[in-house]
This record gives structure tokens, C-alpha cells and sequence, in this order.
């Protein structure tokens, strides 16, 4: 009788060939996570930009508020440590003293234009630094028609000529940060 060769694989061969796909998958899905939530901070931070330049041309265009151009033009509002910002019109005219804060109750309400936007999940507003290096809690920019002139405020009311919008990712601690200047210039830094 003859012999016959069966060639297969042994149990350990299986195991380790198992073990090393599981390892290799592994490795591939949190290095895909990983780039999903730096893409979610670079689209977060580009996001924020086309906001600025939303409040930006809305000024620019006079668009109405519940049937009136804003006063003190269009804006966006940030707090620290929050998951959004705030697009609203400034009702208030520069020469009133509610100018610098902005009233979410009655300028942000949508059905009039204004709107809340929630940042993608485990990013948030981590720091606000006005030109200079001083950190505030609160800040808004706005845009004065029909210029329209770019105002930088904190919640002190004392203008600036920059304000730096500092985004983090709260997985990896990554960071985008958006600048607006006097001039309306808005950019992401890296």
C-alpha cells in the first residue's frame, strides 16, 4: 500500500495565523480611527471658517433679521469649554452698551437666520486668545455694515485686532486653531 502525504495546517499554525491577522487588523482599525478624528477637527476647523465668512457676507449683503437689517451686523459667539458657536445678528447699534454680548434668545433664533452649531463629536472650544496673548472666556466677532467692519470682543467689552480660536480633540488631544484678524481675514492655523 502506498503512503499518502496529506498537507494541511497544524491547530498551532492555525492559532498563530489567526492571531497574527487579528493583530494586524487591530493595528489598521486604530490608525483608522485615529485619522477619522483628525479629519473630524481639520473639517470642524474649515466648518467654522465658512461660518465666519456666513456672518461675514450676510453683512455684506444686508441680510434681514425678522424683517430688519441688524444694527450691529452679523456675528459669531464662543465660549470656552463649549461644543458650539453661536451665528446671530446684532440687533444692538455699536453705540448701545448690549453691543459686545450677544442675546441668544432673541438674536440667534433660527427661523430669523441665526443658528446654533454643534462642533463633531469629542471636539470643543478649548482656548480664546485675543491679539496680544490674553485668554478670555468669551468672545464674539462681528462684522459692522456696510463696510463691513470687523469687531473682536470679549466679554470685558475691550476690542482686539485678532482673536485665535483654539479647537481640540478630546481622544488624542489634537488641535486646529482659526484666526480672524481686523481686516476680516480668517485662516486655520496649524
Amino acid at each position: 500500500m502506498k503512503s499518502i502525504d496529506k498537507k494541511a495546517f497544524t491547530l498551532i499554525e492555525m492559532v498563530v495565523s489567526i492571531s497574527m491577522i487579528t493583530i494586524v487588523t487591530a493595528l489598521f482599525i486604530v490608525n483608522y480611527r485615529s485619522a477619522n478624528k483628525r479629519t473630524d477637527l481639520i473639517m470642524t476647523a474649515q466648518n467654522l471658517v465658512a461660518d465666519i465668512h456666513l456672518a461675514q457676507n450676510n453683512t455684506l449683503g444686508l441680510v434681514k433679521y425678522n424683517d430688519t437689517v441688524p444694527a450691529g451686523g452679523w456675528g459669531i459667539s464662543f465660549d470656552v469649554d463649549n461644543d458650539h458657536y453661536i451665528l446671530f445678528a446684532d440687533l444692538d447699534s455699536p453705540e448701545d452698551a448690549g453691543y459686545m454680548s450677544m442675546d441668544e434668545a432673541t438674536e440667534a433664533r433660527p427661523e430669523y437666520g441665526g443658528r446654533t452649531t454643534q462642533l463633531a463629536p469629542d471636539i470643543r472650544i478649548s482656548k480664546l486668545t485675543l491679539d496680544g496673548g490674553t485668554e478670555v472666556n468669551a468672545a464674539s466677532v462681528t462684522f459692522l455694515p456696510p463696510d463691513p467692519r470687523t469687531n473682536i470682543f470679549d466679554t470685558n467689552t475691550a476690542t482686539s485686532s485678532a482673536l485665535e480660536i483654539e479647537l481640540t480633540e478630546g481622544r488624542n488631544n489634537s488641535i486646529k486653531t482659526v484666526r480672524v484678524n481686523f481686516l476680516g481675514l480668517v485662516e486655520v492655523l496649524d
